[in-house]
């Protein structure tokens, strides 16, 4: 971008170190922000020489970082903070989620809240953009939609069997504009295997890459969706009592044999010309992984949500080897309904200590440069860079320690701290004084 003149620059944030990116650090340095984006960044006294009379805000106890990316979450389930127990299996889970949901009635004010709630915690750990899944999309986005935090806004259609005669009006009512703003970007969201059929899902692929909307499904999330793609049958199919109750099921939904990823590739899910965020993904077999990496997808990994429904002990998630194939990956916390918070810094403290030797400087991407990549905002968030939306967060660090990027991220990962300030868009949401 072009050198930006001093009555451009608004004010100056300076640090101990700056963290560009997983990759690069710039020891006492500063950035200057003005217009909500980062305008140059470089070492304090440069900084601080050329912006001379520029109001700085210092930190130098501290280390500034890009803030943090949750690709994957459901700001509208925190109503349901710890109110549902690891189940046994995953359909019981769902029949207490609908069990807990509000009556038409009471919809907006629950949700509402629920919106407002999920995004305090996730400023308040240092999240600063969010992926969030709305059944109830018009509600959430517009509680969400005069910021600050910066949020996609997936709406979620289900069309199977005998309710496929609602996907336009749910198709229509998802996609809507009305509500975006200049935090809330819409998206569409395609439930999963089991909610959407074949063609449904055909037909939300075409109207998101003809509105250039980015795109987010479950997908691979339960290794029952094998079966139940191919027969209708099993846990998530006809012999699930909520599925007999709600009468979805008829010989019009096309069976398909190959599992999760070939359906969705079938379907023109993972060939889709827009940003697609596919959550989960816990069980994939090597033919899947090549499907991955021949798409242009990103996997949110939700670690502790895999832990609270025991698919640890199932199947390890394959996300190294994805890495490896060059598949992006991201951490993402999914909801508060399956999650004790909405930090996804302990996702990679979570990982860490059950991966001891996983690298931190990847586990850090995986909170920033993936996740905004994921979101269509690789160029736009997830780094500290001039032309970049100014989304930051000081996260403090002993004076006599060492600072190398590897030694900052290391501590960070195994502490999990919450940060001391963020920003937004240059706006300062939280200090040390507490909450503006």
């Amino acid at each position: 971008m072009d050198e930006p003149s001093q009555q451009l620059v608004e004010f100056v944030v300076s640090a101990r170190a700056v963290l560009i990116d997983p990759w690069e650090l710039v020891g006492d340095g500063a950035v200057a922000i003005g217009g909500g984006r980062i305008l140059h960044l470089g070492r304090r006294r440069a900084v601080l020489r050329r912006f001379s009379g520029v109001k700085e805000f210092s930190f130098q106890s501290h280390l500034l970082l890009p803030g943090l990316v949750n690709a994957h979450t459901h700001l509208e389930l925190s109503f349901l903070a710890g109110k549902i127990p690891p189940p046994a299996h995953f359909t019981d889970w769902v029949l207490a989620l609908m069990a807990a949901y509000p009556h038409a009635a009471g919809a907006r004010k629950i949700i509402a809240a629920a919106a407002h709630t999920g995004a305090h915690q996730s400023m308040k750990s240092g999240v600063t953009t969010v992926g969030d899944i709305s059944r109830y999309a018009a509600i959430s986005r517009a509680a969400l939609r005069r910021g600050p935090l910066r949020v996609v806004s997936f709406g979620e259609i289900t069309a199977l069997g005998r309710s496929r005669r609602r996907l336009a009006g749910r198709l229509r009512r998802a996609a809507a504009a009305t509500l975006q703003s200049d935090w809330v970007t819409i998206g569409l969201s395609p439930h999963a295997p089991y909610s959407v059929e074949g063609p449904a899902l055909k037909k939300i692929v075409e109207v998101a890459e003809r509105r250039r909307l980015p795109l987010a499904m479950h997908l691979a999330e339960l290794s029952e969706e094998r079966e139940f793609l191919a027969s209708l049958g099993g846990p998530l199919g006809c012999r699930w009592e909520f599925m007999r109750k709600m009468n979805l099921l008829d010989e019009r939904i096309p069976l398909f044999a190959g599992g999760p990823l070939a359906w969705a590739g079938h379907y023109g899910l993972l060939n889709a010309s827009v940003p697609l965020l596919l959550a989960h993904v816990n069980y994939v077999d090597q033919a899947d992984l090549e499907l991955l990496a021949r798409s242009r997808a990103t996997v949110a990994l939700c670690p502790r949500t895999r832990h609270y429904f025991g698919h640890e002990s199932r199947a390890p998630h394959r996300w190294r080897d994805m890495l490896a194939r060059g598949i992006n990956v991201c951490l993402a916390t999914d909801s508060l309904a399956s999650n004790p918070d909405l930090c996804v810094l302990r996702e990679a403290q979570f990982v860490r200590q059950r991966e001891p030797d996983a690298d931190v400087q990847e586990l850090f991407a995986m909170l920033t440069t993936r996740p905004a990549r994921a979101l269509g905002l690789e160029n736009a968030i997830g780094r500290l860079a001039p032309g970049f939306r100014a989304d930051m967060l000081a996260v403090e660090i002993p004076a006599k320690e060492p600072l190398s990027i590897r030694s900052a991220l290391e501590r960070i990962i195994r502490a999990a701290p919450l940060p001391a300030a963020v920003w937004i868009n240059g706006r300062a949401i939280f200090d040390r004084a507490g909450e503006r």
